[in-house]
């Protein structure tokens, strides 16, 4: 059995490197590129760090550093929002929701 601190330094690998599930295959390929491009060198240096020195709160804090520094892509090919994201989200209400209803 684990203790809680490496379940947690899994969990924050596993969660740094899974793909929302929102996306459709030509953004999650896009998704995977900028993770494995990206985040995947910090994560390797974080589990490195874990298993060598046995820092495991300093591997956590790092993982969560690469997944703040290189934050899931807001555009995928021909400069298109990924939906989901919040750059999407802000456009789509100024753009396409109508304005509410008003009290008359």
């Amino acid at each position: 059995m684990l203790d809680i601190d490496t379940r947690d330094l899994l969990e924050s690998a596993e969660n740094a490197l899974t793909a929302p599930g929102h996306l459709t295959p030509t953004q999650e390929d896009v998704w995977h590129n900028h993770t494995l491009r990206n985040r995947m060198p910090l994560v390797l240096e974080a589990l490195r760090i874990a298993g060598d020195e046995g820092d495991a709160e300093r591997a956590i804090a790092l993982i969560d550093q690469a997944v703040h520094d290189y934050p899931a892509p807001t555009r995928i090919p021909g400069n298109r929002p990924v939906p989901g994201s919040r750059l999407l989200s802000r456009r789509h209400r100024a753009d396409h929701d109508p304005e509410p209803p008003t009290a008359a």
